[in-house]
């Protein structure tokens, strides 16, 4: 008789195995994921090797664990040999549980998870009309606050650390996602931050550095720092560089307090962010990231001399129909001097002292 292990045993087993031990700020360091086991299955090695992005790995990995400890089972074969059926009563019931905690991306994402999977499988999920999930509408926009001008450098400026002011700005004046940032490299700005700065300083995305790109059949797109972000990127490397760092093109630019050599995650700059956001006297509920994003968006449209084409390609957007295939998305040159009409200075009536410290929140 198989002995069937449910994913909460599993869990416990894999706690109870995990050794961490702490930082100097008291920190635990980072474990071994609980999904890690699920690797070991050569049909899931095949299946999420398809994905490109680490973030977008992690995620269906841990959605797929939580669907297969819903139901009990201790291997995925377990799991495909349950018919459509089901599987399919499984799934919108892990789904619903989400619903109602109030986490209708959670619901949505466990059901795409899941019908790519049993698609790599040769199997279907499919739902009848009624037996849809009915996810809520959003209420993040609800509360969203999208930071001013005024507000990014106020956030930045009480981010607690060089580093961590750094990546608000950078955030805030190149528009990034938070997953590219965490993925820049030395190489990808050394050359023009040294010997001296002639903003604007260029950031070529590419889908190495922004897994989205290859979804909207992008090859790159530019942005740019003025030189507010760029003089804080500047010190914040040289600071690095000083506690003797030897850098190399390939090392990523915003590391870890813990591990100097491993870039930050996106759940890291989420952390900081948010209690940059507390400690700037703004609400922390309403503000997250992506805001940044917006902030730089905000930023562009208050610039009349900035086309809306030029604007979407800045913002990392393919353009539609005819408008793309006319647009020179190879003349750097003209877009980043259209990005230099943009105002991402810092405000006349706001000072800032840089720290001299890397540590974070």
């Amino acid at each position: 008789m198989v002995a069937v292990v449910t994913l909460s045993e599993a869990g416990r087993t894999a706690q109870a195995r995990r050794k961490q031990a702490r930082g100097n700020r008291g920190r635990f360091s980072a474990g071994p994921k609980s999904y890690e086991w699920l690797l070991q299955e050569p049909i899931i090695r095949d299946w999420i090797d398809a994905y490109t992005s680490s973030e977008t790995r992690e995620k269906k990995l841990y959605q797929l664990e939580k669907v297969l400890g819903a139901s009990g089972l201790g291997e995925i074969s377990q799991l495909l040999q349950l018919p459509d059926r089901e599987i399919k009563i499984l799934v919108k019931r892990v789904a619903n549980r989400y619903l109602q905690e109030g986490k209708g991306v959670w619901a949505r994402q466990i059901i795409i998870t899941m019908k790519g999977f049993l698609e790599s499988q040769d199997r279907s999920l499919e739902f009848k009309r009624s037996e849809r999930i009915r996810t809520p509408a959003k209420k993040k926009i609800g509360y969203e606050h999208v930071p001013s001008r005024e507000e990014a450098y106020r956030i930045a400026d009480n981010s607690g650390s060089l580093r961590n002011a750094a990546m608000i700005l950078c955030l805030f004046q190149s528009g990034v996602r938070v997953s590219c940032l965490c993925n820049w490299t030395y190489g990808l700005v050394s050359r023009q931050l040294s010997p001296t700065i002639s903003p604007p300083v260029r950031i070529k995305v590419t889908p190495s550095l922004d897994s989205k790109l290859g979804s909207y059949g992008l090859s790159y797109y530019v942005t740019g720092l003025g030189e507010e972000a760029a003089l804080t990127l500047k010190r914040y490397l040289q600071l690095r560089i000083s506690a003797g760092w030897d850098p190399e093109p390939d090392d990523p630019i915003f590391v870890t307090e813990e591990q100097p050599d491993e870039q930050v995650k996106r759940e890291g700059v989420w952390r900081i962010v948010k209690a940059s956001v507390k400690r700037s006297g703004l609400d922390p509920k309403g503000v997250w990231v992506h805001c940044l994003r917006k902030s730089f968006r905000k930023v562009l449209n208050a610039t009349p001399q900035i086309d809306e084409d030029t604007k979407e390609a800045l913002m990392g957007h393919k353009l539609p129909g005819s408008r793309g295939s006319y647009f020179d998305y190879h003349d750097e040159d003209e877009v980043m001097s259209k990005y230099m009409q943009a105002d991402f200075s810092r405000p006349s009536n706001s000072s800032y002292e840089f720290p001299q410290t890397n540590s974070t929140c």
